[in-house]
């Protein structure tokens, strides 16, 4: 069917938001113009003003800022065109109420995790062709971050920057308990490689004192910024593209959260909740108090800016053995020998499987009324340049969504184990969020079971038993959501 009109897309766009986005209005959207931008800046004469809205603050935004510049000075001086970023809370639902008030950015950065809902919801304009017509195809990048940026065979979004999920450990740590650790049956000088041993590991490395767990091996809960994504690691899914319905309490996914539960029933679930209440909040990560630098737990499921992080936080971490000065000397293998910490992959649950998990995007994504798509899109493609890409993956410090990459980005990157990152991203093992319009509803509530089940071990509590109520509830809420969008397509209101 052809593309409807834009008028029809923001009646369409209009209906779904006001079902969304309770308490906001189109007015807000148009105050939001207003906002100034980030660094104040004087648009120059006979450019086209692309105005482009993030989440993103901070040194994120300042590298963000580097590659909007360098744009601005060369392609976009070339074809008159201007980028200004503009810093703003909730993007997302702003985004949305701009869009179907007519008046949104040319350019909208969010989380992949609400690429589905908005593509389903007519509110963000395909990007194939043009990214075709710039070379970006899906050979471009790796597998896992096309199919993140797609939804129903459409390319909807660009990557801004990616990330995938590894396991950190203490190497410190493990040599203080290494005699605990060997007579587990384990190995101080290395991670786990299955899930069986991480559990064995995690006991192995707690301590414990008057009868409380004073510091810990492993806990799912911290940062547990991935608990809805837990079932990546055992050969789960929660969706099947195939006939569209969720699959929330097949078996791989209740064994997920039954392994999560398992560390509350040994070790039980108030000393799980006194401890972690000496911990910061899951959202509170750069701080001093990150239980990962401070040693209060020897292993952590993070991204790969973590070695940023430790940097900033407790650099001495990063100079276990020499200097900087003398490090960088040093062949890329023989650097890891100065960092007090080591990344792998985080064991998979299911036998013989290597390289699982999950990985994530923040992206670009072009309202659909949007005033400059074509010059919005230059700036996307020029992001999404290999070297734009590698300086921005680079200075966020994380891996690169692309399937090529140079030497000199691999060899010069702030996280030393920045390969076990690439080769996790490149795995057909590791998976993205899955496209369904309502993942943001499953999220919640897969993240509220995860939250019961560390604290309650009790019959009702039971992954088997909410996964079932949830599967029910969200399957009605899906076919709910699926029936309106038939229905609007009938009307020729969607594509």
């Amino acid at each position: 069917m052809a593309r409807p009109a834009t008028g029809d897309r923001l009646v369409l766009s209009v209906k779904h938001a006001k079902q969304i986005i309770v308490g906001l209005v189109t007015v807000a959207a148009v105050a939001l113009l207003l906002t100034p931008a980030r660094h104040p800046e004087v648009i120059p004469t006979g450019r086209t003003l692309v105005r482009y809205w993030g989440y993103w603050t901070g040194v994120e935004a300042d590298a963000m800022q580097e590659i909007i510049d360098s744009f601005n000075d060369t392609i976009g001086k070339d074809k008159g065109i201007w980028v200004q970023y503009i810093s703003i809370s909730q993007s997302d639902q702003k985004t949305l109420t701009a869009t179907a008030a007519g008046v949104p950015p040319d350019i909208a950065g969010v989380m992949g995790d609400q690429l589905a809902q908005f593509a389903a919801m007519n509110a963000i304009e395909p990007l194939e062709k043009m990214a075709a017509e710039h070379g970006i195809t899906r050979e471009y990048y790796k597998p896992v971050y096309w199919d993140a940026c797609s939804f129903e065979g459409h390319l909807y979004a660009m990557v801004a920057t990616p990330f995938v999920v590894g396991l950190y450990w203490n190497k410190q740590i493990f040599q203080d308990r290494a005699e605990q650790l060997r007579a587990a049956g384990l190995d101080p000088d290395r991670p786990p490689a299955t899930l069986a041993e991480l559990d064995r590991y995690a006991q192995a490395l707690e301590v414990w004192k008057d009868g409380h767990l004073e510091a810990g091996g492993f806990f799912e809960q911290q940062p547990g910024w991935w608990r809805e994504h837990l079932y990546d690691w055992f050969g789960g899914r929660i969706f099947d593209e195939k006939t569209g319905r969720l699959t929330l309490d097949s078996p791989n996914v209740i064994q997920a959260y039954d392994w999560m539960q398992s560390y509350s029933k040994r070790i039980g679930p108030a000393e799980v909740s006194r401890f972690a209440s000496g911990l910061p909040d899951v959202n509170t990560f750069d701080t001093p108090l990150q239980p990962f630098v401070t040693g209060a737990l020897a292993m952590m499921k993070q991204g790969p800016w973590l070695a940023n992080s430790i940097e900033h936080l407790r650099p001495a971490m990063n100079r276990w053995k020499m200097s900087k000065q003398e490090e960088s000397k040093l062949p890329r293998e023989q650097r890891k020998q100065n960092y007090m910490w080591g990344a792998a992959p985080f064991p998979s649950a299911v036998p013989g499987e290597k390289n699982a998990g999950f990985a994530g995007v923040d992206i670009l994504v072009i309202p659909s009324t949007a005033r400059h798509k074509a010059e919005a899109f230059e700036f996307i493609a020029f992001v999404n340049r290999q070297d734009n890409m590698e300086k921005l993956c680079s200075l966020h410090c994380k891996n690169s969504p692309l399937a090529k990459m140079s030497g000199s980005y691999l060899a010069n990157h702030r996280n030393p184990y920045i390969e076990v990152f690439e080769e996790l991203a490149a795995s057909p093992h590791v998976h993205p969020v899955p496209p369904v319009p309502i993942w943001p509803q499953i999220q919640s509530e897969l993240r509220n079971i995860a939250g019961i089940i560390v604290q309650d071990v009790g019959p009702q509590s039971s992954p088997a038993h909410l996964l079932a109520e949830a599967q029910v509830r969200y399957q009605a809420e899906l076919d709910r959501f699926n029936a309106r969008r038939a229905e609007r397509r009938a009307r020729g209101l969607l594509q």
